[in-house]
């Protein structure tokens, strides 16, 4: 079929593209993923200081304990302390509290920082004890998994995670037991401050110290008369009070409790391995 041209159609040719308009058109597919992937970013943007600050200081004392205790150790003993920190993030996210990533920082353990207080002191005893609630129910999973493993590291971690959890129910400062024993009295700060500075003179350390100096202005601030929004602050429902006295003191006997159990198994199975070596290697005389 042959197409014969109008000679009375007087409509112009359509005009030919031009290079821009080309380059824009293969240009927006790129810019739909473009966009796409900054909208992506911007929706996780509150995960990137975890991977930066939480992971980077991770990943410096994960390197500073292997060199001394090996990279299984460290590579536990810092997961546990992630947990703990972990349970102080839950309750503080669920208050509404801003709270900055975990940091770890080498001999010296790992925090979160409030970007603002408490408003209670309810508020304050709830976010010190979800650390070692978590931490604690961490420990006990690692201690199992040993037990079912037969593998002793993981119970020797567990141990190190008892015995660290229990040492920050210790009620002073800004330990977590410094922050519980606000929901049932400040005046416990005294004993804490006691058995503290006692572990202070025996066994000198300076981590310990540090401790010490910086629980004085909270110690001092028992000593002075307090305003009627400082009286507000420490006013708590006495079933809160005694809801959380349970859960802390019950905690402190399970850990203790868990540390005893541990330390038998470990000196059980040290005393088994000690048999078999000797089975293996009699000493000739």
């Amino acid at each position: 079929m042959t197409l014969i041209s109008d000679p009375t159609d007087t409509r112009a040719p359509p005009p030919s593209e031009s290079t821009g308009s080309k380059i824009k058109k293969a240009l927006g597919p790129i810019g739909v993923i473009g966009v796409v992937i900054l909208k992506f970013i911007g929706k996780i943007k509150f995960i990137l200081p975890i991977l930066l600050k939480t992971g980077g200081s991770m990943v410096l004392m994960v390197g500073v304990y292997a060199s001394i205790w090996g990279w299984k150790w460290a590579v536990g003993f810092v997961l546990l302390l992630l947990l703990h920190e972990c349970g102080h993030l839950l309750v503080a996210k669920k208050f509404g509290l801003a709270v900055s990533a975990p940091m770890f920082i080498p001999f010296m353990g790992a925090f979160i920082a409030l970007k603002e207080a408490p408003r209670n002191a309810w508020m304050e005893a709830c976010v010190g004890i979800g650390g070692p609630i978590l931490g604690s129910l961490a420990a006990a999973a690692c201690h199992a998994l040993g037990l079912a493993l037969d593998y002793p590291l993981l119970i020797a971690l567990a141990w190190t995670a008892y015995f660290l959890n229990l040492f920050n129910l210790t009620p002073v400062g800004m330990l977590d037991g410094g922050r519980i024993v606000t929901a049932l009295s400040p005046w416990l700060w005294l004993p804490g401050f006691a058995a503290l500075g006692w572990l202070a003179w025996t066994y000198p350390n300076f981590i310990v110290w540090i401790l010490l100096f910086a629980s004085l202005p909270r110690i001092f601030s028992l000593f002075r008369k307090r305003t009627a929004e400082e009286q507000r602050y420490y006013e708590v429902a006495r079933p809160q009070r005694w809801l959380m006295a349970a859960m802390y003191f019950g905690l402190i006997g399970a850990l203790v409790l868990g540390m005893q159990i541990s330390h038998l198994q470990l000196m059980e199975r040290v005393g088994t391995a000690r048999q078999k070596y000797q089975q293996t290697f009699p000493q000739t005389e």
